[in-house]
């Protein structure tokens, strides 16, 4: 397969040296607005430098887009329109209307697009979701959701970012979705910019939490930080009325028990989302190249990612209002 890669900041570069590893991919293009950067890493994979996004584009079977989220929504279309597979990393947009028109453009042109929301290949988050739905663990009542960068992001990228619910909770709101099937009724969410003042020229927060509602009834706790110096912390607890399960909770997460006979944690912690998500990346690229040769389904759609972005601006407004939001609001 022939695959132009557009964007290779960090996870790009990432996506890219997974892609050059992969079986089937004979051809890689890689292209970034930084093309000193574009040029070395091609350089180093053995991959071909686009200087263009058409160069990219011309000849290819399938594109990676993992540039700045505002050029998203554009690019998609540009690579459908060619009639490539698109594999886009989320969000789609910073906007609904945007992403909207990306969804009617992906219906109207039988387009193939997957979104990258790379916890759908992580194995706990999908033993969590087979156990849910097996009804293992009786009526699901509440669960919690923790979310906790390492280190904060630069400055600048947080003013484009589209703010904490957007960027770093939008992972939580498709997970909400996709583990307990169902769909967010009503969100309430708070936040502070402790620690980092600077965030509230952008209305962004630094901690963040929020209430939701789910139609058949649970109720979830999501709470979102980007510091925290003891490591990168993903985690998720459900509460059943038969049993509680968690995903990531192993001896890498970075906590430490209080008590005598607690287990030993954080040995080593998880340092980033690389090392944390390191296998569920490489799934997520390797059943993209099988989706887009037409040798398996889309596991997660342009509407899946649309539908997370209205959990994402429906919290955002929760915040700037002080009050619930309804879904059904946010249109």
């Amino acid at each position: 397969m022939k695959i132009a890669i557009l964007g290779v900041g960090r996870l790009g570069a990432f996506h890219a040296r997974v892609l050059r590893d992969l079986p089937g991919v004979d051809d890689l293009r890689i292209n970034d607005a930084d093309s000193a950067r574009a040029g070395a890493l091609a350089k180093e994979l053995g991959a071909k430098h686009a200087a263009s996004i058409d160069e990219a584009f011309a000849g290819a079977d399938a594109a990676v887009i993992v540039t700045p989220t505002g050029t998203h929504a554009d690019l998609i279309t540009r690579a459908l329109d060619k009639g490539l597979a698109v594999f886009c990393e989320k969000p789609i947009a910073l906007d609904l209307e945007s992403t909207k028109r990306v969804v009617a453009h992906v219906d109207r042109t039988n387009g193939r697009v997957q979104i990258g929301f790379q916890r759908r290949f992580d194995a706990g988050f999908h033993e969590a979701r087979r156990r849910v739905g097996a009804g293992e663990l009786g009526t699901v009542y509440s669960f919690h959701m923790t979310s906790r960068d390492a280190l904060p992001p630069p400055d600048a990228y947080i003013e484009t970012s589209g703010g904490q619910f957007v960027d770093q909770l939008i992972h939580d709101f498709d997970m909400t979705r996709w583990i307990f099937g169902d769909e967010v009724d009503e969100v309430y969410a708070t936040g502070s910019t402790l620690g980092f003042p600077q965030y509230a020229k952008s209305g962004d927060v630094a901690t963040s939490a929020a209430v939701l509602t789910l139609h058949r009834g649970a109720v979830g706790l999501l709470e979102a930080a980007r510091h925290n110096e003891a490591g990168y912390d993903i985690r998720v607890e459900v509460y059943g009325a038969k049993d509680t399960i968690a995903v990531g909770l192993d001896p890498r997460t970075p906590m430490s028990s209080v008590e005598r006979d607690g287990p030993k944690m954080k040995s080593p912690a998880y340092p980033t989302f690389f090392v944390r998500f390191d296998a569920a990346y490489r799934a997520e690229l390797a059943h993209f190249l099988r989706f887009a040769r037409g040798e398996a389904e889309n596991p997660c759609t342009v509407r899946d990612g649309m539908e997370a972005l209205r959990i994402a601006l429906a919290a955002r407004r929760s915040l700037q209002e002080h009050r619930p939001v309804a879904l059904k609001d946010i249109v």
